[in-house]
Parts: C-alpha cells; structure tokens; sequence
C-alpha cells in the first residue's frame, strides 16, 4: 500500500504539458530577471534561448521568480512598445509552473 501511494504521489504530483493545464501546445521556458537592463523586468526565456518580454506576466498566477521553470503558451503582442527590447513582445495566454 505505501508503495501504491508513493507512486501515486509521483505520477500525479509531476508536472507535463498536459498536466499543468497549458495544453499540448505548452513550451518549456524559464522566467529571468533582466532588471538589470535598462527599461527591462523579468522576461520569459525559451530552451532555444529566445527571449519574449511579457506584457501581462504580473497579471498571472505563477508569481515571477529569477530561475523559475515554467511552461507557457503566449500569442505576438500587437500594438506594444518596448524600452527593454531585447525579445519578441508578447501576451502570456497560459503559465504555469513545472
């Protein structure tokens, strides 16, 4: 019985894609703090290296941290200015952590 639990523990306390409620779609990525750039704050840094600053990552769930591991789905932000300008604006559409 307590292997039974552990294994349940295991299975269902891991985070995928289709776990963490951000669908199939979900890219892993990791949220970095570029406060040390002029205009920046914390951006969303892709496992290729692409760089996206977020327009609404305060608005989301997942509090952002320097080095947090997250999956996201996001959409090209229109109409949006950077000072940071260091990635692809965008609107995070989901995010949550892994």
């Amino acid at each position: 019985m307590k292997n039974l639990i552990i294994v349940l523990l295991i299975a269902f306390g891991s985070c995928t894609n289709d776990t963490c409620n951000c669908g199939s779609e979900a890219v892993k990525a990791t949220i970095e703090d570029f406060t040390g750039l002029d205009g920046c704050g914390y951006l969303i840094v892709l496992e290729d290296g692409t760089r996206l600053e977020p327009i609404n990552l305060n608005s989301q769930t997942v509090a952002p941290a320097d080095g947090k591991k997250v999956w996201i789905t996001y959409t090209k932000a229109t109409n949006s200015a950077s000072i940071c300008m260091v990635g692809d604006m965008v609107e995070i559409t989901c995010i949550s952590e892994r």
